[in-house]
């Protein structure tokens, strides 16, 4: 279990990182820049963290973390809507690591959480043979997650439910 003071650090370093990736690439954030921006010297980052690649998967795994506590804290625990509205709270966050992190698939680890791909499994007829489902849960995870994707990134969002309105019937093609 980690104290308060390396909570506390982690935090501020988490912090640094996102606000650099609001004007730049994480290719190009650098090890200065951090601890200059969260204001910790060099050897403390190094205390925890390798790179701002490490630093990143971290806060990758907070936000993986909190969208699995906060899914099982909901009545209806698969409900797409539900996710959904999560993102859209976390929308900034989600923007940046979502363009920050397209080389380590940020959106592909979301709908590799168990949560989401049963959810959307569930909703493939068991009637069809073994290899139509396989092929269809691969079609409906990743079409899920372009919609995804590409509402995240929007400037003028449609609503959760609106996006989970229409995954839903899309998947109920199948």
């Amino acid at each position: 279990m980690e104290n308060q003071r390396i909570r506390v650090t982690k935090r501020m370093l988490k912090e640094a990182l996102v606000r650099l990736l609001e004007d730049k690439p994480l290719e190009t954030v650098t090890v200065y820049e951090v601890c200059q921006s969260a204001e910790i010297n060099r050897t403390t980052f190094y205390k925890y963290y390798g790179s701002p690649y490490d630093l990143m998967q971290d806060i990758e795994a907070d936000f993986l973390h909190e969208l699995e506590v906060n899914l099982q804290d909901k009545e209806n625990l698969y409900s797409l809507q539900n996710i959904l509205t999560y993102i859209d709270t976390h929308r900034d966050a989600c923007r940046i690591l979502l363009k920050s992190a397209s080389a380590n698939g940020f959106l592909e680890k979301v709908f590799s959480q168990s949560l989401i791909t049963q959810h959307l499994e569930e909703n493939i007829s068991l009637e069809q043979s073994e290899v139509f489902r396989k092929y269809s849960k691969e079609f409906v995870i990743f079409g899920s997650y372009s919609i995804i994707r590409k509402w995240l990134l929007s400037d003028q969002p449609e609503s959760p439910e609106e996006i989970a309105r229409i995954i839903n019937e899309l998947v109920a093609l199948f």
